[in-house]
């Protein structure tokens, strides 16, 4: 009777099994059975339409996919060829996930086609595309990209070479009619909050010129973009942890119409036609940190022209506009004057800001906002010109301001309305000068008007051209103005 073969002899041919059948998983996928076992996987993961030519798969590389075809709601893409001279596992990593796109080095990809297509926006497609990417498993040490692009019946162009000699790293970056939505998918691709925000405020497609010379990890990095009604220069210098402006930037935005869905209780913002959104930044003091943490941007100086906007008749404005008789609309226009901002130390510090709601009520708003906990110490001003076309109070100062302090966070801020209504209802029984409004009178003068309001800067842009002391016979509640 033969003996038990020892275990040490099992083991040895359990693992030699498993490797025979690790080393031929490559050959296994690259067979029409296993190609179409893992297209299976991938349309069933992705809700996708996906077929390959051929895939030819190895553990060492290369790696070649031919005749690639993929479809989903939002993107068609098709592919001749993806030649991959890299390792299996780095390949995987690659396709994964754009967080591992590092690893995606010395690989080809031939005449690659892009379609766009979302719901309410024009299709976008980037198409007769060419792309080397040259490198190791550690870095990429250069990329070249030329392509086509077509939007609203605009074609346009795109050439990117960005090459990398240790820490030295020279970029070009030049397109034309270039489509955002393409920029938005490729730079908000794992945010849903800010996804379409791009093409929303910057139009559908747009002109970019990016050159950048890194000596040492350190130089300048100039960015100009156009698209239509908006344009800006940016003038930036990069060292270890930190950018920073050489030249004063100033951004003109013509805000094509978007939901945004990081400011709450607004459904639609716009600007209205020939009055875009005007930002200056000063290079003095301004410093952007590498990796971003709110808390150590400096901004010293910078200004915010709202100008014209469209806005919903929505949350607070909405309360607004009714109680002061507005006729009713989806929306509202808003005209702004220039605000100042500063940020230090995740603070950010405004000065006053007025703005007219429909050419009839004049508000005004200042304080301070910490972006780290987000939370509110702002002020709510209802000017002169506000408290008599809307609760008819007559004869005050033009500068007098009632402040409502606003406080909480920036998804559910908390206004002291209690605090405002008594003031209102002191000044409109002053007014009147008879009975209570006597006995109020008295002692009105010790809290009619706040000492900390700080000064409006005129002329205001709608001076001369609205009236905003308009005749109202109804006198408003303080308590539904700001429910």
């Amino acid at each position: 009777m033969k003996g038990k073969r020892p275990l040490y002899i099992i083991l040895i041919s359990l693992l030699i099994v498993i490797a025979v059948v690790i080393f031929l998983l490559p050959t296994f996928f690259s067979s029409k059975a296993g190609t179409e076992f893992l297209i299976r996987r991938i349309e069933k993961k992705s809700n996708a339409s996906l077929t390959i030519g051929s895939f030819h798969l190895t553990w060492f590389g290369p790696q070649k996919i031919k005749t690639l075809s993929y479809k989903d709601p939002n993107f068609d893409i098709d592919a001749d060829s993806i030649i991959s001279n890299m390792s299996l596992l780095s390949f995987y990593k690659s396709i994964k996930s754009l967080d591992n796109l590092k690893f995606f080095a010395n690989t080809e990809i031939n005449n690659l086609n892009i379609a766009l297509h979302f719901p309410n926006m024009a299709e976008a497609n980037f198409y007769n595309v060419h792309a080397t990417i040259k490198g190791d498993i550690k870095k990429i040490n250069s990329i070249h990209i030329t392509g086509k692009t077509s939007a609203e019946n605009n074609t346009g162009d795109f050439r990117a070479t960005i090459d990398i000699l240790g820490q030295n790293i020279k970029a070009s970056i030049k397109g034309k009619n270039i489509p955002t939505i393409g920029l938005d998918q490729l730079l908000f691709y794992n945010n849903e909050k800010y996804k379409n925000s791009l093409v929303q405020v910057l139009g559908n497609s747009i002109d970019l010129n990016i050159t950048s010379t890194l000596d040492d990890l350190k130089g300048p990095i100039d960015i100009d973009f156009q698209s239509p009604g908006s344009r800006g220069s940016l003038n930036l210098f990069y060292q270890k942890n930190q950018i920073t402006l050489t030249q004063n930037a100033i951004i003109v935005l013509q805000v094509a119409g978007m939901n945004p869905k990081f400011i709450n209780q607004i459904s639609y913002l716009q600007s209205q036609p020939n009055y875009p959104v005007i930002i200056k930044v000063s290079a003095d003091g301004f410093l952007f940190p590498l990796p971003f943490k709110i808390q150590n941007l400096k901004i010293r100086h910078m200004s915010i022209d709202l100008n014209k906007m469209i806005v919903s008749n929505t949350g607070v404005i909405r309360t607004i506009t009714s109680l002061a008789k507005m006729r009713s609309s989806n929306t509202v226009g808003l005209w702004f004057n220039t605000v100042n901002i500063q940020i230090d130390q995740g603070m950010l510090f405004s000065d006053r800001l007025d703005f007219l709601i429909n050419d009839f009520v004049h508000l005004c708003l200042w304080g301070k906002t910490n972006l780290v906990n987000r939370t509110l110490r702002m002020n709510l001003g209802v000017t002169s010109d506000t408290l008599y076309s809307v609760f008819g109070i007559q004869n005050l100062p033009s500068d007098y301001v009632i402040k409502i302090p606003i406080k909480g966070s920036f998804e559910k801020p908390k206004i002291d309305a209690a605090g405002a209504s008594a003031k209102i209802l002191a000044l409109s029984a002053f007014q009147s000068g008879e009975g209570l409004g006597a006995i109020i009178g008295g002692v009105i003068s010790q809290f009619q008007k706040d000492k900390d309001i700080p000064p409006p800067k005129k002329p205001f842009p709608w001076e001369g051209k609205v009236r905003t002391r308009q005749e109202s016979n109804q006198q408003g509640n303080i308590f539904d103005f700001f429910k």
